[in-house]
């Protein structure tokens, strides 16, 4: 997917799909109770033939000025995981559309791990989508 471009009276920019990637990641972990942002390899390499924008665990389409994230994370033990997730989502799309100037209209959130602090231990099970 080519990069996001914008023309202003003065010529163009042009917003990387790495640069939105960086801030839905950055956004998802300012969110108390994520750990990490999780990376599919299979989904990756599944991706090839999807059209969008994949990185470690996020994934773009980008049309006009629309956005659509998804983004696999892990939490830590304990968390309420729908409320976790309704403030990754919440924060991905706050921080995407006032950084960038984009119109978010989809945050998906893939859980795929859970991490005990007390063992170290991630515990992954079956996929649960919010």
């Amino acid at each position: 997917m080519a990069n996001k471009a914008k023309k202003t009276d003065l010529g163009t920019l042009k917003i990387n799909n790495q640069v939105i990637a960086a801030i839905a990641k950055n956004a998802a972990l300012d969110v108390k109770g994520v750990i990490g942002i999780k990376s599919n390899p299979m989904a990756m390499l599944l991706d090839v033939f999807n059209k969008g924008y994949r990185s470690r665990g996020i994934r773009l389409e980008i049309t006009d000025n629309e956005v659509k994230v998804k983004l696999t994370i892990s939490v830590a033990y304990g968390v309420n995981i729908p409320d976790v997730a309704a403030m990754v989502q919440e924060s991905v799309r706050s921080a995407i559309e006032e950084m960038a100037g984009l119109s978010v209209s989809e945050v998906g959130i893939n859980v795929a791990n859970i991490h005990s602090e007390k063992t170290g231990a991630k515990k992954g099970g079956k996929d649960a989508k919010f």
